[in-house]
């Protein structure tokens, strides 16, 4: 089965990956290297390839009053930011496969299915957070 596709946006030069930077309120000096790469990269668009988050209990954390709602408010606003002048896709991880809709458009975020092939001219790159390919753990 041939996995969906996307192609690249003409105006991408310069196109990003990050993934499992398992972020949470207690690793505060990841979330702000974190903020401070989202705020500085000259990317066009940034793929995050699973596990944004070190857990995700669903999109209504962010309605919490608490320090893990506050910081998964943070970190969308943080998104929302950065995508105002970069393309932003995400791809759910083994931690955070709840990321769901409310957190994508909190967050100003494409939510991307897992595989996913993404076409940058002639070239073709197959994007997967890659647990599924674990099959001996």
């Amino acid at each position: 089965m041939q996995p969906p596709v996307l192609a690249a946006a003409p105006h991408w030069r310069r196109i990003d990956f990050i993934s499992d930077l398992h972020l949470q309120p207690a690793c505060a000096a990841t979330a702000q290297g974190w903020r401070g790469y989202l705020a500085t990269t000259p990317a066009d668009a940034l793929f995050i390839l699973g596990d944004l988050f070190e857990v995700w209990v669903g999109d209504d954390l962010m309605q919490h009053d608490s320090p893990e709602g506050h910081f998964a408010a943070d970190c969308a606003a943080a998104l929302r930011d950065a995508g105002r002048r970069l393309d932003l896709h995400l791809m759910r991880g083994n931690r955070d496969f709840l990321l769901g809709e409310g957190f994508a458009q909190a967050s100003g975020t494409r939510l991307l299915p897992d595989p996913l092939r993404l076409d940058l001219g002639p070239q073709r790159w197959l994007l997967t957070h890659g647990d599924a390919l674990c099959l001996d753990d």
